[in-house]
């Protein structure tokens, strides 16, 4: 079940879809609920960022506090059981967008490290990806505690000098995409992971999920440097060509990073969509099943890249890369 933690006006209001009785009361409050997401921002990785929908709320619960104040704290969770249970799926601000007779709508805003810090014009970076990730996060530019449990073992060498002032999760967006590896932010930590790794994993079976859709993305026939000569080429000669800037000089590490992102975008995708049961996949999480449905019983993988939560129909869809055999 939908819980949501409401502030208006420095009173906390704990509303749901439909009212329940748990350690609280949650009254139905909530009209509906647009769908937020979470998605790594390139095919083969960086920044995993929430993009926020908007919620719509019955006009009685802003009775005493007319009219709706522009801005009110929110914390949104989920549960199956108990309220002590519930797994807080993002917290933010919702911002007022429109009054009228049927309901008042807010527009969600997360937590923005976007302006947090810049980067100077003239920073030299010449270690490895874990070591420039902890220089990141330090407290005077995100301001964040590091996990590199699973970023990769042999950490690529960032090797770039900034030409202008730059955004720091920007820049730092940019590099660990080049180098395959992909970030998410919970609380005060930033998970670094690997895009070739498993960011643990489980196995679903089709009463787990929901009739759903395989993709296959334009094929990269190229990857190119965009500050150097090297390349590299995929099977699909009538695919598109990428171009990438390149944050190292090293001719063979370059070429295994765009090697890599070739691999990435070129696997097959899935939108899987599964009931709302709480346990939602982490970003980087491989998830396996069989299906059935499609003539021929066809095994799948893939790493979970994307987070939609569907509120009014009660159910997620989790997007990745992997594979169909």
């Amino acid at each position: 079940m939908l819980l949501v933690e409401f502030t208006i006006n420095a009173t906390l209001n704990r509303i749901s879809r439909q009212g329940r009785a748990l350690t609280h009361w949650w009254d139905n409050k909530i009209m509906s609920f647009s769908s937020p997401q979470l998605r790594v921002k390139y095919t083969h990785g960086g920044f995993a960022n929430m993009s926020f929908g908007s919620i719509t709320l019955i006009p009685d619960l802003f009775t005493d506090d007319w009219p709706p104040p522009f801005s009110c704290p929110v914390s949104v969770k989920y549960t199956e059981t108990t309220e002590a249970a519930a797994e807080t799926l993002f917290e933010g601000n919702c911002h007022l967008s429109s009054i009228n007779r049927e309901g008042i709508t807010y527009n969600f805003y997360g937590t923005q490290y976007e302006n947090s810090a810049i980067v100077g014009d003239g920073t030299v970076f010449n270690n490895n990806l874990d070591i420039v990730a902890a220089w990141f996060c330090h407290a005077d530019r995100l301001d964040l505690t590091l996990d590199t449990t699973y970023s990769r073992a042999s950490s690529p060498t960032v090797d770039y000098t900034t030409s202008s002032d730059q955004i720091a999760l920007k820049l730092f967006s940019d590099i660990t995409a080049f180098f395959s590896h992909c970030f998410y932010i919970v609380g005060s930590t930033l998970f670094l992971v690997d895009m070739l790794l498993d960011n643990g994993s489980r196995t679903v079976t089709e009463f787990d999920f929901m009739p759903s859709d395989y993709f296959i993305n334009t094929p990269l026939a190229q990857v190119v440097g965009s500050n150097t000569e090297f390349t590299q080429e995929s099977s699909y000669e009538y695919g598109t060509i990428k171009n990438v800037t390149e944050y190292c000089t090293n001719q063979a590490q370059v070429e295994t990073a765009l090697s890599n992102i070739l691999t990435i975008s070129n696997k097959s995708g899935c939108r899987l969509k599964m009931p709302f049961a709480g346990d939602i996949p982490s970003i980087g999480e491989k998830i396996s099943w069989t299906d059935t449905s499609l003539g021929v019983d066809t095994d799948v993988y893939i790493r979970c890249r994307a987070v939609q939560y569907n509120f009014d129909s009660e159910e997620v869809i989790i997007e990745g890369e992997g594979v169909l055999t």
